[in-house]
């Protein structure tokens, strides 16, 4: 039985490219306290007091570390947390006094990472879960909803009709919407706001009439909010007649003399269209001060937002909501995101939205319209982003660190003598902050350890529930069900029973996360019909296989890596077709690429029932060890590494020859 068993794993394992199943929580790790630490540190500074002459400056660049109190396993002996002492080094400047201070500071308790990728709270192992959810950007969307009353038109109950909105979707920051409502209206929303007319939005924000009529295809549309505002029947009447002129300009007043401006025409005049030169109306906003001036009188008059009295105060509030860099963030993939949907050159570093962003979208919203444009697929993979664990403790992080400011500033503003820095400095601001996040959030969880697998699958599984994801009771079958982006990267068979179903899910064996936080699966290159295995693996997000065609694995090669000459089956986007091989452009790299650690353990996996699969994926993390582990009669050749990944096996750190074993000691020689 011992030999078959070799040559059954000695088949199955043959190129196998596994990496370490656990990287994906190291690597993230690694990358939060290379880049993420920074950036919050950085995100923070200057903090200056109100009278703006003494400021506080950290520099996270130099930050250190100091050696945890408790190693492993004497921190889940005594129940205490794995965590090292935060230091930055930071100054205190006085300008009037022209006084300097420059300290390390203690800042805080960092918890650190084990090698085998999980965390040490209160002696409990706690595991952080990946996140994945809609990635910065913008999405264009349809709602087609149905006649709830007869209308004037005739219309009868059982007709709909289709509302096309976008939606700006940042890290941080508020909620923005621009939409078309069943009357043809263009809105701009926020929550907890009235509808701002897009016109008025649009001008607020800094951009002028001679952008709008270039770069918009139709600017005599957003002229539609109007109708309903316009009390004078003059004042309508032109309205009619500008959406009917092919060449209108909404901003003259720099043009024409100032006898003429205050100069209006009569109902019967405007009918006749018997002048050429259209005159400045004060009821068309023409400049950014008009448009703040309308926007406060709407916002002021529905909501009583007392805050909103005058022009400058309402540019402020616009400034805060979208372009402030502290309190709106699209992040690097987000700008990438815009610039890519709009042909823009915006560079990377500006993560607040811009005028222009805004210009384009309201133009492409336009098209979507009239569906000159597609609608954006939600739960394609290439607008779906992956919050690792370095993401979500980097914003608690942040909030920590939002908290720790606020307490300088406080201190700044009281202290009247020049103060010392460490009476600046709470570490409770970000201790709190991070005891809050292991101890409450529905991403911080127990480790499962009932076995290997249970273990090295809880830090593989993704959820898209929780903080800025969706809710169990509000998730359809739309969002539960399998996309044709999720090959290679999600897992179609592993998924929780119940209420979970579809909303949890784990990542397939070969994929990995790029720095975008988008899933990647490997393929081998091919050309002209033979595939390149020398060259190494190819790894493409979803994004990246849109305009390819791929073949499966299994497929029979040739001795010199020919595809077969008749037609192959294969895969374009979502459609399954036969291509020649000269069509091919790339071939999967493993029949078990497409699905995760715990489903490639079961045998036979291709001609088991979807159900008993997905049962028995789920039944197997449940299974409690041997106290003598033997080799299974059936593998799938996946057993040895989904152990020795897991942690739960003695590694050697150097290759060499095992003279010795025993119970107490392994004996390695190894050739210098």
């Amino acid at each position: 039985m011992s030999i078959i068993l070799k040559q059954f794993y000695k088949h199955e394992q043959k190129n196998q490219f596994f990496s370490d199943f656990t990287e994906l929580q190291r690597n993230s790790f690694l990358n939060f306290l290379k880049n993420g630490l920074i950036e919050e540190l950085s995100n923070r500074n200057p903090i200056r007091n109100h009278k703006n002459n003494i400021e506080f400056i950290f520099y996270p660049e130099y930050y250190k570390l100091k050696r945890p109190k408790w190693n492993v396993r004497e921190s889940i002996l005594l129940g205490k947390s794995y965590v090292a002492e935060l230091y930055v080094p930071a100054q205190l400047m006085d300008k009037n006094n022209k006084k300097i201070q420059l300290k390390w500071v203690l800042i805080g308790n960092l918890p650190l990472m084990t090698k085998r990728g999980y965390f040490i709270i209160n002696g409990a192992a706690r595991v952080i879960m990946n996140q994945i959810i809609r990635g910065p950007g913008i999405y264009y969307s349809e709602a087609i909803h149905q006649y709830d009353s007869f209308e004037k038109k005739n219309i009868l109950m059982n007709q709909s009709f289709s509302r096309y909105y976008a939606d700006f979707v940042s890290l941080r920051g508020y909620w923005l919407r621009l939409s078309v409502d069943k009357d043809q209206f263009f809105w701009a929303e926020m929550k907890k706001t009235p509808k701002i007319p897009l016109l008025w939005f649009l001008l607020a924000i800094g951009l002028n009439e001679r952008l709008l009529f270039r770069y918009i295809s139709n600017p005599k549309r957003l002229l539609h909010n109007l109708h309903n505002s316009l009390k004078s029947k003059t004042q309508l009447a032109l309205i009619k007649k500008l959406q009917k002129l092919q060449h209108i300009q909404l901003n003259v007043s720099n043009n024409i003399e100032k006898k003429q401006k205050n100069k209006t025409h009569t109902i019967e005049r405007v009918q006749k269209n018997d002048t050429h030169t259209l005159y400045q109306y004060n009821f068309l906003p023409d400049s950014s001060l008009m448009a703040w001036d309308l926007i406060s009188k709407k916002l002021v008059k529905k909501k009583k937002m007392s805050i909103l009295k005058s022009q400058e105060q309402t540019r402020k509030w616009l400034f805060q909501r979208f372009m402030n860099p502290r309190s709106y963030d699209i992040g690097t993939i987000g700008r990438l995101a815009l610039n890519k949907k709009f042909n823009l050159s915006i560079s990377t570093k500006k993560h607040v939205l811009t005028p222009y962003d805004l210009l384009f979208a309201t133009d492409y919203l336009m098209k979507v319209e009239k569906g000159l444009k597609n609608l954006d697929d939600i739960d394609h993979l290439q607008n779906r982003k992956l919050r690792t664990a370095s993401e979500i403790i980097q914003i608690q992080i942040g909030i920590g660190l939002i908290r720790l400011e606020k307490y300088i500033k406080d201190r700044l503003n009281q202290i009247k003598v020049f103060p010392k820095i460490e009476s600046l400095i709470t570490t409770k601001s970000l201790n709190s902050a991070l005891t809050e996040f292991f101890g409450t959030s529905p991403l911080s969880q127990f480790m499962d350890q009932i076995n290997p697998l249970a273990e090295i699958t809880h830090k593989r599984r993704l959820t898209s529930l929780g903080p800025g994801g969706i809710t169990k009771d509000n998730a359809t079958m739309i969002i539960r069900g399998i996309h044709p982006t999720h090959y290679g990267r999600i897992c179609p068979v592993e998924t929780p029973e119940g209420k979970n179903a579809g909303l949890v899910n784990s990542i397939t064996t070969y994929a990995k996360i790029n720095s975008s936080g988008l899933i990647e699966t490997p393929f081998y290159k091919v050309y002209k019909g033979q595939v390149m295995k020398n060259l190494g693996i190819f790894f493409l997000s979803a994004d990246d296989e849109e305009q390819i065609n791929t073949v499966a694995a299994d497929i029979n090669l040739s001795a010199f890596g020919f595809l077969p000459k008749n037609y192959i089956p294969g895969r374009k986007k979502d459609n399954f077709i036969r291509f020649s091989r000269n069509q091919v452009h790339y071939m999967s790299i493993s029949p078990i690429q497409m699905i995760s650690i715990a489903t490639s353990l079961v045998p036979f996996f291709e001609h088991d029932d979807a159900n008993r699969a997905l049962m028995g994926a789920n039944m197997q993390r449940q299974a409690v060890p041997l106290i003598r582990p033997k080799r299974p009669i059936v593998g799938t050749g996946v057993e040895i590494r989904s152990v020795a990944d897991s942690g739960h096996i003695i590694e050697s750190r150097t290759g060499g020859i095992v003279s010795y074993v025993s119970a107490k000691k392994i004996i390695v020689h190894t050739i210098l």
